[in-house]
C-alpha cells in the first residue's frame, strides 16, 4: 500500500462558490470516485479546480485529450494522483477506472468495489446508467449548474455548454408540459431500474440486500449515489 496519511491520494475535484458550502463536492462525476474512495478507507486530500483551470492543470500533469474528444470534454475530471512505492506517481482518470485502480491496487475482499469478479456485469450497469437515465439527468440538471460555480467557471461554462448544446444554457431545460414529459420519462427509467433490482429479493430466489449487488455494496451504488446526494 502507498498511500498513507501523510503522503495520500491526491483527488482533482470541480471548485463550486463559495457561497454553497454544502455543495463543495457536488459533481456527480467526481462523487463517483469521491464515494468509492471513501468507501475503500483510503487516505486521499482534494485539489479544487475551476473549470477554466481544467484543461491547463491536466497538461501540465502530462495528460493529453481524451481520445475522440474535443471542446471541454477533451480534459475532465476526476483523476487521482497516487503515490507508489518506487517510481513517479500514477495518475488515472475517469470515475470507472479510478474505481477499477484503486480496487486492484488495495485490495480488500471485505471492501470490494467489484465483488465476486462483478467487472463485466457492472460495466453493462454502467452503460445502462449512461446510456438511460444519464441523458436525462443532464438535460434536467447542466442548465442548473452555473448557479453554484465559482465566478471565474460561470461565463465558461455557460459558454461552452451553450456552444455543446447548439442552444443558450437556459433553453436546455424544458418548461411546461415539454419538463413535465421529462421527468415522466426519468421516473419511466427509474421503474426499469427498480423492477431490475427487485430481482435480488430472497422471495424471487436472491440474495436480499438493499445494493444493487443484493447485500454487497458495489461501485454500481457509487454511481447511484453520486446521482442522489
Amino acid at each position: 500500500m502507498a498511500a498513507t496519511a501523510s503522503n495520500p491520494i491526491i483527488l482533482y475535484d470541480i471548485k463550486c462558490s463559495p457561497d454553497v458550502p454544502q455543495a463543495k463536492a457536488w459533481s456527480p462525476n467526481t462523487l463517483k470516485a469521491r464515494i468509492a474512495l471513501n468507501y475503500k478507507r483510503l487516505p486521499y486530500e482534494t485539489i479544487y479546480i475551476s473549470y477554466p483551470d481544467i484543461a491547463p492543470t491536466l497538461k501540465d500533469l502530462g495528460l493529453e485529450a481524451l481520445e475522440g474528444k474535443t471542446g471541454p470534454q477533451a480534459f475532465t475530471l476526476p483523476i487521482i494522483i497516487d503515490p507508489t512505492p518506487s517510481g513517479p506517481p500514477k495518475i488515472v482518470r475517469d470515475s470507472a477506472a479510478i474505481a477499477e485502480y484503486i480496487d486492484a491496487t488495495y485490495p480488500d475482499p471485505e471492501r470490494s468495489l467489484f465483488p465476486n469478479g462483478s467487472h463485466a456485469l457492472q460495466a453493462l450497469f454502467y452503460h445502462h446508467f449512461n446510456t438511460r437515465l444519464y441523458r436525462i439527468f443532464i438535460t434536467l440538471i447542466v442548465p442548473l449548474v452555473p448557479t453554484i460555480l465559482d465566478p471565474d467557471s460561470m461565463d465558461y461554462f455557460y459558454k461552452t455548454r451553450s456552444a455543446a448544446w447548439g442552444k443558450p444554457l437556459e433553453e436546455v431545460r424544458p418548461k411546461g408540459e415539454d419538463l413535465d414529459k421529462l421527468w415522466e420519462s426519468l421516473k419511466a427509467e427509474f421503474d426499469v431500474l427498480d423492477s431490475l433490482l427487485q430481482s435480488d429479493e430472497v422471495e424471487r430466489g436472491g440474495v436480499g440486500g438493499d445494493f444493487v449487488m443484493g447485500d454487497k455494496f458495489s461501485f454500481a451504488d457509487c454511481v447511484l449515489l453520486a446521482f442522489f446526494i
